[in-house]
């Protein structure tokens, strides 16, 4: 792994889980039981993945979240070690809370069936948040998703704005939110998909996404930050609209692409790059990801990303 670490901490506030795939020829009918193939454990989790993004794009990373006291737990904290990552902040299930997990059924025809249990991860607490507050004063930004508990996310929020610390959030995956919590984000990263949501409106509502970015603005985030998948992203603040391409890839897998997204941006900030600057390095990053299969795999380093031009 690359060492180079850039610009104050960046705290990655959320999830960490096991995600165990295997592939069978059907899915099983109530009390069947069919053959599998291919079965695979690997790290999960948005947070996590996050964290490792911002670190392989050489930030100087903090992790906090909540796992549970056995061996999955353990496999977080090596992660973290492996990654250079400071897990400090991670704490153990005090309620006898199991680390996350995701189990993944896919069948012949590519079509998959998922279960996910966040455990451990509903556990993180306000408290827990307490306990960072002299280490987030020392970090550029804090960055949080939707899968641990959502009043966690939103007394976090609360605590950004009251020390000046910059908010991001990445409302994945998605889910209801007070009104509220739009309004405490410094940056609000979407997908197509989640901003849709959002407003209300049906995942695949034909609004065009530049007045689904525009009505998300309007909620009263400082910046929206809208991902497009291979079309890049489009970037909404009160200068007006910015639409940052995407890189021409052969893409092959895109599940994690977004956690890349959000990781690179913020150590893109942490460095001092303006918004569109900080986009279009988290845009190289993600298009990078999706050329290769898996999560954590397919998580690009810095040099990788600094080499297109």
């Amino acid at each position: 792994m690359e060492k180079v670490k850039c610009g104050r901490p960046v705290a990655v506030i959320g999830s960490y889980a096991v995600g165990m795939t295997i592939a069978c020829g059907h899915f099983p009918a109530a009390g069947e039981t069919v053959p599998g193939r291919n079965f695979e454990m690997m790290h999960g989790g948005k947070g996590s993945n996050q964290a490792v993004a911002a670190a392989r794009l050489g930030g100087n990373v903090l992790f906090a979240g909540c796992v549970g006291c056995d061996s999955f737990g353990d496999m977080c904290m090596d992660l973290m070690k492996e990654e250079g990552i400071t897990g400090s902040y991670i704490v153990r299930s005090e309620t006898g809370r199991s680390t996350g997990v995701g189990l993944i059924y896919v069948n012949e025809e590519g079509e998959n069936e998922i279960v996910i249990d966040l455990a451990a991860n509903e556990e993180l607490s306000a408290g827990d948040i307490d306990r960072m507050v002299p280490a987030l004063k020392e970090c550029s930004l804090v960055l949080m998703q939707l899968e641990i508990n959502m009043d966690t996310v939103i007394y976090t929020a609360e605590k950004c704005r009251e020390l000046g610390i910059p908010f991001v959030l990445n409302p994945a995956p998605y889910r209801q939110m007070p009104e509220k919590l739009p309004g405490l984000c410094d940056y609000l990263i979407p997908n197509q998909t989640e901003a849709r949501l959002m407003l209300g409106l049906d995942a695949r509502s034909e609004i065009s996404d530049e007045e689904a970015a525009s009505r998300i603005w309007e909620m009263g985030a400082g910046c929206v930050i809208m991902t497009l998948g291979a079309d890049g992203a489009l970037i909404v603040d009160k200068t007006g609209m910015t639409k940052v391409d995407g890189i021409r890839v052969n893409a092959v897998d895109t599940t994690g692409a977004g956690d890349t997204f959000c990781g690179s941006f913020c150590v893109a900030l942490a460095e001092g790059k303006d918004t569109k600057e900080a986009v279009a390095l988290a845009v190289k990053a993600a298009g990078l990801s999706v050329t290769k299969y898996g999560v954590i795999q397919s998580i690009p380093y810095r040099k990788e990303v600094d080499s297109i031009g």
